[in-house]
């Protein structure tokens, strides 16, 4: 009999990549999906939907797999999100104790650091020709955000951020990417995907806030342990060749619909229920030289359309507080973080310095997605960054394999509070700030 090594490679490369990328993380950077995916549209801030270069590409443009030969791409990233909060009051607006969230000092003032900074986070990708004009393909890859631990012990007296203990949440996803596309003629393809996705999520901390819970019973809404659950969605694409420098494309990711989290019911809308937006990528790769290449794309998130994250804070609790329990805690209309809609802009470029040396560069830029008025619970989610400044490299090693390398800077990014609920200090109360940093290797290989 005889034994497919590539096969059995590929399968076991694919086992072990899903075992890794079960693990926790956390990369909140346009919100909290990536600023890219792949470590070429990386090294370009993300850009790259109208130039595809490795297996990665179906997670931006699902269309882009066709123009690639039989490959496997394989990476990791070390991700470093640096999170704090400040709180500048010493008394809430009723004067009746201190304002939330509690500083680190004995007056309730002072910034609190979250813990759990340094992440590596895995992804694959496999590409395989059918024939001259079509294609199949699989990626794997995450995305997180949510992730946050301020210690108690970090806090005035050690009563924790919200007074409950050490607080924060952990919220990590896991999308596998099934995909086929086309070729319609020699200069346009179309492509579709499946996602089959994962999530797992987490809370601590935040019991103090349990009279607000839209069922009168906070028994899921705070330290209970980490809950996942399963969701899908589907992605459609297409790449047009202009010409022999010009190259247009476009896609879209539909929100994926996941199961609602039973375990914390009581904290996210509509019962526990946290889908993954839908976003759009319109993408334009521009040949200047034989030797330069310039990427431009625009990306599209709708976070308001995810009620969980796109309800507002400070109206609902409002509401909630006037008798009004839908708009509570875990209620059908209930609270969430107020994030708003993101659009992107990223700017890439690649010079192939040697045909063994191709040196990349980017920056991209997104108004962040929260609210002044929401900062009070966006403590725990400070999704805050808004530029990113890339570069990177490949290094062929023959004509079958290559190393690629992507560095990532998001420079620090701070929101004051608009607050306005009584158990808060008032406008300008809270400062919440983060940066971060990524470092990102993979290997290709191609068949």
């Amino acid at each position: 009999m005889r034994i497919n090594r590539p096969a059995i490679s590929i399968g076991v490369t694919l086992v072990l990549v899903l075992v890794l990328a079960l693990s926790p993380a956390a990369q909140a950077t346009n919100g909290y999906l990536s600023h890219g995916y792949g470590t070429k549209s990386k090294s370009m801030a993300g850009a790259g939907a109208a130039l595809p270069q490795d297996a990665m590409i179906s997670s931006s443009n699902v269309a882009g797999m066709v123009w690639l030969e039989q490959r496997m791409d394989l990476g990791v990233s070390l991700f470093a999100p640096s999170r704090e909060y400040t709180q500048n009051e010493t008394t809430n607006l009723m004067n009746s104790g201190p304002a939330m969230p509690f500083g680190s000092r004995s007056d309730f003032t002072g910034t609190v650091e979250s813990e759990n900074d340094l992440f590596l986070i895995p992804h694959f990708g496999y590409n395989h020709p059918l024939d001259d004009i079509s294609a199949v393909g699989v990626a794997l890859y995450g995305n997180g955000g949510m992730n946050t631990s301020y210690h108690r012990r970090d806090t005035a007296f050690e009563m924790g951020t919200y007074g409950a203990g050490t607080t924060g949440v952990d919220l990590a996803q896991l999308a596998l990417n099934l995909n086929y596309s086309r070729k319609l003629n020699s200069d346009f393809s179309v492509g579709a995907g499946l996602l089959l996705a994962y999530q797992m999520f987490e809370a601590e901390g935040l019991a103090s806030f349990g009279m607000l819970a839209a069922d009168g019973n906070p028994d899921n809404l705070s330290n209970r342990g980490t809950d996942g659950v399963f969701g899908w969605g589907l992605q459609i694409g297409a790449l047009w060749r202009i010409s022999d420098q010009l190259s247009l494309g476009a896609a879209y990711q539909s929100q994926v619909d996941f199961d609602r989290f039973d375990r914390y019911s009581d904290l996210f809308a509509e019962g526990g229920d946290l889908d993954a937006p839908a976003f759009a990528n319109l993408g334009l790769a521009f040949k200047a030289t034989p030797t330069l290449t310039l990427a431009v794309d625009v990306q599209h998130i709708w976070y308001s359309d995810v009620d969980a994250l796109g309800n507002s804070m400070t109206t609902s609790l409002q509401l909630c507080m006037q008798g009004q329990t839908a708009y509570c805690l875990g209620g059908s209309k209930g609270v969430g973080f107020g994030w708003r809609d993101m659009t992107v802009y990223k700017f890439g470029a690649q010079w192939e310095m040697r045909p063994d040396w191709t040196l990349r560069a980017g920056y991209s830029y997104g108004k962040q997605p929260i609210p002044a008025e929401g900062v009070l619970f966006n403590v725990i989610a400070p999704a805050l960054i808004e530029h990113h400044f890339t570069m990177g490299l490949t290094k062929a090693l023959n004509q079958r394999s290559e190393i690629s390398v992507a560095a990532m800077y998001a420079p620090q990014k701070d929101l004051d509070c608009g607050c306005s609920l009584p158990f808060s200090g008032g406008p300008e109360s809270i400062n919440i700030a983060m940066d971060q940093w990524e470092l990102e290797l993979s290997f290709g290989l191609k068949f």
